[in-house]
């Protein structure tokens, strides 16, 4: 269901429409309070709280705390690598959204909303033909965010890059945490499907800086990589580069017992059917 963001306030009297009553439905679901639903919306406070009273209750404080180095870390992974901010300080709205492909990784979705659902949290979602868009709305995850990742504009595109802040000084834990998270969103596992042997994680990103940081972190865990830069294709989003990093299998093995990845965890025969 898509929300539509409303350019002037509606009157109290005013009759809102099936789609203006599941948008409103849909953010109280997630634990937006009606406030912040009203300012989103522009429709009354009074109206918010007559369509929402049975799903709207007290915002919730994500508690990060209760999760480990390694889910943290594999949080921020997924952020860099299918991750983006909607942020609107002057109406108080905070989203972070994690956008996933419906044919293959409703896995990875479930363990997401897990990890948040342990941190006290309940994610948003959206699912369009081809993909599941996962929505947390919460100022402190993306407050907790920027103390690991910065955005930077970008002369030639609206998207901005991301960089990692203090890899250096991570700990194995979150660095292990941090390399399953971007395996399950900018990763591809390859499998044979006869042995079941794993021939590597090819991870893709479209930024060298970003590249090399990913590069030094699976160094300081005693991984050797390979670096290229990736074929262009017709069918490809954008023109920019795309910058390949393989972890061949010999490599990978000294990491995946403590890899906390799903794509790691699935079936060969089951990769092979999803690709």
């Amino acid at each position: 269901m898509k929300i539509q963001h409303k350019e002037e306030s509606k009157p109290p009297f005013a009759r809102l429409s099936r789609e203006d009553v599941d948008n409103i439905q849909i953010l109280a679901k997630t634990g937006l309070s009606l406030r912040q639903i009203s300012a989103y919306l522009h429709v009354p406070k009074s109206t918010i709280y007559y369509h929402a009273k049975k799903y709207s209750k007290k915002m919730t404080w994500i508690n990060l705390a209760v999760l480990s180095e390694k889910e943290i870390g594999y949080l921020v992974g997924m952020f860099v690598g299918d991750g983006t901010h909607v942020i609107k300080t002057r109406r108080g709205i905070y989203i972070t959204k994690f956008s996933l492909d419906k044919g293959r990784d409703e896995d990875i979705a479930d363990y997401l909303r897990g990890l948040f659902k342990k941190a006290g949290k309940r994610l948003g979602q959206r699912t369009d033909r081809n993909s599941i868009t996962l929505r947390l709305f919460s100022k402190e995850f993306v407050d907790f965010l920027t103390r690991y990742v910065k955005r930077v504009e970008q002369d030639d595109t609206r998207r901005k890059k991301k960089l990692l802040i203090g890899c250096e000084k991570w700990s194995q834990a979150f660095k292990l945490g941090f390399i399953s998270g971007l395996a399950d969103s900018d990763g591809h596992v390859y499998f044979d499907p006869k042995s079941g042997k794993r021939f590597g994680v090819l991870i893709r990103t479209s930024d060298n800086g970003l590249r090399d940081q990913i590069v030094s972190v699976l160094s300081s865990l005693h991984v050797v990589a390979t670096t290229y830069t990736g074929k262009y294709h017709e069918k490809a989003y954008s023109f920019r580069p795309q910058y390949v990093i393989y972890i061949p299998t010999k490599e990978l093995n000294k990491l995946s017992p403590a890899l906390i990845a799903v794509k790691l965890r699935r079936s060969p025969a089951a990769s092979a059917t999803l690709s």
